[in-house]
């Protein structure tokens, strides 16, 4: 198993994104080896929202380090001028392991340049 011990709290992490454009981040969990780790995460209204605003893309570039991101779509279809709140989640193959490696919120820029149809 990558983790030797719990986690004890997730990192905070708040993201800044842009409506109508391509959001990526590579964030480093230090102390943490994520290998052998599946990751999800998701952009909601609130912590109680039933609705998924956004999944993120989760991949792991070093044993340490993960690059969260979201396609022009995906962003283009933020609600904008809103706080919102996320998290990504480490899981291993039969999610008996699940742990919060990153909480916060999101801010959304509105976009004003669109496709012209």
């Amino acid at each position: 198993m990558a983790f030797e011990e719990p986690i004890r709290r997730a990192a905070p992490w708040h993201a800044y994104i842009q409506q109508g454009s391509t959001f990526q981040r590579t964030i480093t969990v230090p102390g943490l080896d994520m290998t052998d780790l599946s990751f999800r995460g998701q952009i909601r209204r609130n912590h109680r929202s039933n609705e998924v605003l956004a999944e993120y893309t989760v991949e792991l570039v070093e044993p340490d380090t993960v690059r969260v991101s979201l396609d022009a779509a995906a962003t283009a279809s933020l609600p904008a001028r809103r706080r919102l709140v996320h998290d990504v989640e480490a899981h291993n193959p039969d999610e008996s392991f699940v742990a919060r490696i990153l909480e916060g919120r999101v801010t959304v820029s509105p976009e004003v340049t669109r496709p012209v149809i």
